[in-house]
């Protein structure tokens, strides 16, 4: 069976905004309930992460204007519009067909930004 590629857009998008599986995850679960508000209990739950590790995700979604707090409220709603949600509408169709390209993709670029941070540290033969 052979994989259709991932569009260029989205790759682009999974490598410059998509930092973990995690963070996809977690934006999938808020685009699944729409309408409805998800706390960061729920969404722990949902992940199988502390809480702490949900927040963190919250916050981080929060910043990209992928979700909204909830005034009044400790939760959030997705939030995202435009160019934007058509992007995430495909990056979940395209997740749901094909996992592993997608987490291999997310790999890739965590691996690539270990291996700089790695490189930084080595030493430099003088000539």
């Amino acid at each position: 069976m052979t994989r259709e590629p991932i569009p260029e857009n989205l790759y682009r998008l999974i490598l410059t905004s998509i930092p973990s599986v995690s963070y996809l995850e977690a934006l999938l679960v808020f685009r699944a309930a729409r309408e409805r508000p998800v706390t960061v209990r729920e969404l722990a739950s949902r992940l199988y992460i502390p809480e702490k590790a949900a927040f963190e995700l919250v916050l981080q979604l929060r910043d990209a204007g992928i979700v909204r707090a909830v005034e009044g409220s400790d939760a959030h709603l997705y939030a995202a519009e435009g160019e934007l949600a058509s992007l995430l509408d495909l990056l979940s169709a395209v997740y749901a067909r094909d996992l592993i390209s997608v987490t291999e993709l997310i790999h890739s670029r965590t691996g690539r930004k270990a291996q700089q941070f790695a490189d930084a540290f080595k030493w430099k033969k003088d000539t």
